[in-house]
């Protein structure tokens, strides 16, 4: 009996700028050769300072959002302050590493600001966890990670980084047929996290 190997499509970026962290994903919800959705959710707000963005099975991205928001907000009612995002990442890495026999299908960003400034995470579905300047992943990252080699730079200003997490993204969609239709994004600097979205225009 022959078996096949339903894919599922995301292109997802991140970005530390001077001031705070831009999170970057597409909305387009595709399984295979089959498109589900146009309006898939891939970036989420945790709390006022962190945020995630997730590439892979979109129940996933889901729990994973819920549980980890869980997860922090007791954090903060057990210890009276929000956690560095440093911790807030090494306890997204430790909730995915529990579950190692049996992974979470996703590959998450974990981006935010605290006293020591913005910082970025990538982590793989059971938990290795790296801080980097700029990540992308998903099925269109080789496209967009050419746009943010070629064009990031830390002195980037709020807005600069806005548009070149946007662009990374659109470049991606334009070539990667499992990303699509739309961009939202989460900005998250010392005055908390600002949702936008953006539609594809024309490249």
């Amino acid at each position: 009996m022959s078996e096949s190997l339903e894919f599922t499509g995301a292109t997802i970026v991140g970005l530390v700028y001077e001031g705070g962290v831009v999170l970057a994903g597409e909305k387009r919800v595709a399984l295979g050769n089959y498109l589900l959705s146009k309006a898939g959710k891939k970036v989420f707000k945790v709390l006022d300072n962190v945020g995630i963005a997730s590439a892979g099975l979109l129940a996933d991205m889901q729990a994973i959002s819920k549980i980890f928001a869980a997860e922090l907000r007791m954090y903060e009612l057990i210890n009276k302050r929000l956690p560095s995002i440093r911790s807030a990442a090494k306890l997204l890495s430790n909730i995915l590493y529990s579950r190692k026999y049996f992974p979470y299908l996703t590959t998450i960003l974990v981006g935010g600001i605290d006293s020591s400034g913005p910082h970025l995470y990538s982590l793989d579905p059971i938990g290795s966890l790296i801080e980097d300047k700029y990540v992308t992943l998903g099925s269109g990252a080789e496209l967009s990670l050419s746009i943010l080699e070629s064009e990031y730079n830390e002195k980037l200003a709020k807005s600069e980084a806005v548009e070149l997490a946007y662009k990374s993204v659109k470049i991606a969609c334009g070539r990667d047929v499992l990303s699509g239709d739309g961009v939202d994004m989460l900005v998250i600097d010392s005055q908390g996290v600002e949702e936008l979205f953006r539609p594809l225009k024309s490249i």
